[in-house]
């Protein structure tokens, strides 16, 4: 595991999510529209990363459309409502194929979007293809033997980047033809180096597509050396949000 900061505060937020004395809080309002949140789904409105994120995919009319790790199914939807022709969202999570089921009702794009609990691409047709692929990753890295400890741990963790590394492995047979794949990730808090060798070793080249960074205020982390030596003279810890875009060859 390389990046201390990036596990610290990843821990610090898995803790703050499972409090029991955080607000329960059943609709969220993502990018103008609201959304239904299940209680055993990661919150996505807790950062500016799955907006920003769900933002920038460069939805097009009649495509393919797979949202990998969907949780509420922010992308899926707005997949649908931009025209896609199939929507398909998946996660390990049972409650988040529901979740997304539900959210799909609420925005009126059911009949377009199909929600499956899936451990990465398990639950697809064998060479079922795709022209887009979208998946916000668990970011975080992990220690390899660190367990997990209920599905909200499974949205920000990747125990030694091994799901992203079987994501591209699993990924070539449902690529189409010219099928692009889309990676949410930070390059302060997660492992950009495991990331791009993952893509590479399946035989895909990527490049940053967009990034924003955000400015965080140290005092609202626990206070430790790895939060005080990524803190600058204003009290502010710099994070980004960085979307990847692979293809094939």
């Amino acid at each position: 595991m390389d990046n201390e900061l990036g596990y610290e505060l990843g821990s610090w937020v898995v803790s703050q999510i499972q409090s029991p004395d955080r607000p329960t809080q059943t609709t969220f309002t993502l990018l103008d529209q609201e959304w239904e949140l299940l209680p055993e789904v990661f919150p996505p409105y807790t950062d500016p990363g799955p907006a920003s994120f769900a933002s920038w995919v460069p939805y097009e009319k009649g495509i393919r459309f797979l949202e990998m790790g969907c949780g509420a199914g922010i992308a899926a939807v707005i997949a649908a409502q931009r025209g896609a022709e199939r929507v398909v969202a998946l996660d390990i999570n049972p409650a988040a194929a529901e979740n997304t089921r539900r959210n799909a009702a609420r925005h009126g794009v059911s009949d377009r979007v199909t929600a499956l609990a899936s451990d990465l691409f398990d639950a697809l047709e064998p060479a079922e293809p795709f022209d887009l692929v979208f998946w916000n990753t668990p970011f975080i890295e992990a220690p390899e033997s660190r367990p997990y400890a209920g599905q909200i741990e499974r949205a920000v963790f990747d125990p030694g980047y091994e799901m992203v590394r079987r994501f591209f492995r699993d990924a070539v047979p449902h690529l189409a033809p010219g099928g692009r794949l889309y990676i949410g990730t930070s390059e302060a808090m997660g492992n950009k180096d495991k990331l791009l060798r993952a893509a590479a070793d399946a035989g895909f080249r990527g490049r940053r597509y967009r990034s924003e960074t955000v400015g965080l205020p140290a005092a609202d982390f626990p206070a430790s050396p790895v939060v005080a030596a990524h803190t600058d003279e204003r009290g502010i810890v710099d994070m980004d949000f960085t979307m990847y875009e692979f293809l094939r060859g």
